[in-house]
């Protein structure tokens, strides 16, 4: 066989082998998300600096997602109550379950970098939060050291508006469990939305609303 029709099966064969697996790869609904994807990032374009994940119809999770996602759809004219910047204090959400940016000022401090277990962070945050005897946590279990929850916002004003945006305001969605749900609490009270997130979970009992706390996420204790 001359050399030339040698290389050529050769590539063919390589091609067929190699080429179908790449070829194959294709991004499954809730399998994984990367920042890059969505154009218009809105108040969360700092991937290095920032705690909370910018989603679009590109990458947003799905129901079958193996994570849990607390999601705000917002828009920017929202950003406007001086001590109560949502994108500040859903950053500070997302440290308290467990997500944290490169560098900056929500880049885990201290202890924070170290792995903690599911259980454990979500009795810290109970303690802090002063939900400690409404917890209903299974004996065994919640051994994980991802982050309890993942943190996203959806741009719902930006040059590009996602199809999954509910309208203009700001609202809150937990995807857990193989499904959507609303969360009726204002990312703007921590506590309350850390505590609604966990009774949507079913790891706490439903309970009266707690009183407003401005700034109180910084993890330091952590």
């Amino acid at each position: 066989m001359p050399a030339v029709l040698k290389l050529c099966v050769w590539l063919f064969l390589a091609i067929f082998v190699f080429g179908l697996p790449w070829s194959a790869v294709a991004k499954k609904p809730g399998a994984g998300v990367a920042v890059g994807e969505c154009k218009d990032k809105g108040l969360f374009g700092e991937a290095k600096l920032d705690a909370v994940i910018p989603l679009c119809d590109a990458n947003y999770p799905g129901v079958d997602s193996k994570e849990s996602w607390l999601v705000l759809f917002y828009t920017q004219d929202q950003n406007t109550e001086v001590g109560k910047y949502f994108d500040v204090q859903l950053s500070k959400i997302a440290m308290d379950f467990g997500n944290f940016a490169s560098r900056g000022k929500y880049a885990a401090k201290g202890k924070a970098g170290k792995p903690q277990k599911h259980r454990k962070r979500i009795q810290f945050l109970a303690d802090k939060y002063d939900f400690q005897g409404d917890l209903y946590l299974p004996k065994k279990g919640l051994s994980d050291t991802s982050p309890v929850v993942k943190v996203g916002a959806v741009c719902c004003d930006c040059s590009v508006v996602p199809a999954t945006c509910p309208g203009k305001g700001l609202a809150l969605r937990l995807i857990h469990g193989g499904k959507e749900i609303n969360v009726e609490q204002d990312a703007r009270k921590i506590p309350e939305t850390v505590r609604g997130v966990f009774e949507a979970m079913g790891l706490v009992k439903p309970g009266e609303k707690l009183p407003e706390v401005f700034g109180v996420s910084e993890n330091k204790e952590l």
